[in-house]
């Protein structure tokens, strides 16, 4: 829906949350779970659909139907390894840019060093930790960054960590915040 840093985001994690897919499809087709295989595919295929990662939802589209009536009928071992490899190879791919695109993000703005965090007056840090902590718990994206642009007008010692929170923020990435957060408050 237009959403760049949504999807950048939704990319980043499935670069990092699906790693194992392959391996656990996988398996359940040695043990054949056709019923099991089915559902993980199924997973894979609408997530492909979703990231637009059009190869990789093709090959699942093709392992599905193979595995589908797989209950009453085994699928010859020869073209079910084939429609696998597919699947397998186009995930390796699909993965791969994902995690290419997340080292990619991760550089743009550092991580505040410890010595910049120390640097933040005390009151300042609990202040800014509590009121940007309740945000993120909200997932209010606004919130968190008018928080931090205003922050930043009370002390030159905040600017990098807030810099840092409103990049997090339009990243959707509620969880580096909150570790942020936690070096901050402590």
């Amino acid at each position: 829906m237009g959403n760049k840093r949504l999807y950048r985001k939704l990319l980043v994690d499935f670069g990092t949350k699906y790693i194992k897919t392959a391996s656990d499809i996988r398996e359940t087709l040695d043990t054949k779970d056709f019923e099991r295989t089915r559902s993980l595919v199924h997973n894979i295929k609408g997530l492909a659909g979703n990231l637009a990662a059009t190869d990789l939802q093709a090959a699942a589209v093709n392992l599905e139907k193979l595995v589908k009536g797989a209950q009453k009928k085994n699928p010859p071992a020869k073209e079910l390894n084939l429609k696998f490899s597919e699947l397998e190879n186009a995930l390796h791919q699909a993965l791969e840019s994902a995690q290419s695109l997340g080292a990619s993000a991760e550089g743009s703005i550092g991580k505040p060093s410890a010595e910049a965090l120390a640097d933040i007056p005390a009151e300042l840090s609990r202040d800014i930790a509590k009121r940007i902590r309740d945000a993120a718990e909200m997932g209010d994206v606004m919130q968190i960054k008018s928080i931090a642009e205003n922050m930043k007008s009370k002390s030159d010692a905040v600017v990098p960590f807030c810099d840092r929170i409103i990049q997090l923020a339009e990243d959707f990435d509620f969880d580096g915040i909150q570790k942020l957060v936690l070096e901050v408050d402590s």
